[in-house]
């Protein structure tokens, strides 16, 4: 901070809605926060319409100054089905597993222009080539 002081967050206040109790849970670890997804960040996503996954408690924390890290290990699933005028759903991994082939518009094979695993490949790796 500009003072030299400095900030650490060693808890929160959670409300209760229903009740409207307050409760203060300190830690002397650290916080983490779990909110939920940042889906609806992206153009394409395998979330249904109206999911609520906007990334603001993720956009919130960081604003008022907190550390993020390891948000590489945010969940996402790199195969998708889209079909024209219909929501865009989840292919499981399993597919690729049992022998799917990920294939380019025009119907050709391109995994293994990107990793020797082709289809096999880390989730990562996947996503990336699949993008590309």
């Amino acid at each position: 901070t500009t003072d030299g002081q400095v900030k650490v967050c060693l808890g929160t206040q959670v409300l209760n809605k229903v009740t409207g109790e307050s409760t203060t849970l300190l830690s002397s670890q650290g916080t983490v926060l779990a909110s939920g997804g940042l889906a609806n960040l992206y153009t394409h996503s395998t979330n249904p319409p109206g999911f609520n996954a906007l990334g603001s408690s993720t956009a919130l924390a960081t604003r008022a100054g907190a550390n993020t890290s390891d948000l590489e290990y945010v969940q996402f699933h790199p195969t998708a089905l889209k079909i024209p005028n219909q929501s865009c759903f989840l292919l499981t991994e399993a597919l690729r597993g049992e022998g799917a082939i990920l294939r380019d518009g025009s119907g050709r094979a391109f995994a293994k222009d990107f990793h020797p695993d082709g289809e096999l490949a880390p989730r990562d790796i996947v996503a990336r080539g699949v993008y590309n």
